[in-house]
């Protein structure tokens, strides 16, 4: 019987120590994050590391132009589809730029991407924009300007996808 009662004792104690390691170390919110017990791990405390993929630095000159994540297929964290366009940057303030402004997109990734596409949304079109040294021009006449990226990571060979992420921002000319 004393045995048994310390037994007891000692795998409740066990318990104990295992439930705080789990409460009092970032380990757990990788462990939660993306479930079901997300909220509830939050609302106790629990901070979850929302991991997602890469997104592009975008700068005109010193200023940095704030970019939000659109639609991707990155490794485990599965695949996301949002709506693109215009329709993600609505009531996003644009960052003002000067006409012609050279716009850099680079990512602090590694590897970089194996391809990189551009593309500006007017109100019923969509226009590739060419791109030279990771960059390009800001159109010439004042106005809002709304853009998108997408970024592909392929096999050496080009034949199976390592991810993609697209991503959206907006300017003003002035």
């Amino acid at each position: 019987m004393r045995h048994k009662k310390a037994f007891i004792i000692s795998f409740m104690g066990f318990l104990a120590l295992l439930v705080a390691f789990i409460y009092l170390t970032p380990f757990v919110g990788n462990l939660v994050a993306n479930t079901r017990i997300e909220g509830y791990a939050r609302s106790i405390g629990i901070r979850i590391a929302k991991k997602s993929p890469p997104l592009p630095n975008v700068t005109s000159g010193q200023t940095q132009i704030p970019v939000i994540q659109s639609s991707y297929c990155w490794g485990n964290l599965g695949c996301a589809d949002y709506v693109g366009g215009k329709t993600m940057l609505k009531g996003v303030t644009p960052t003002a730029v000067t006409p012609e402004a050279d716009i850099k997109v680079s990512f602090a990734y590694t590897p970089a991407p194996n391809e990189l596409n551009i593309k500006q949304f007017g109100d019923d079109t969509t226009a590739q924009i060419p791109l030279k040294n990771d960059s390009f021009n800001a159109p010439k006449e004042n106005g809002i300007y709304y853009y998108g990226i997408s970024a592909f990571w392929t096999t050496v060979d080009g034949k199976h996808s390592k991810g993609d992420t697209s991503s959206v921002f907006v300017i003003e000319v002035r």
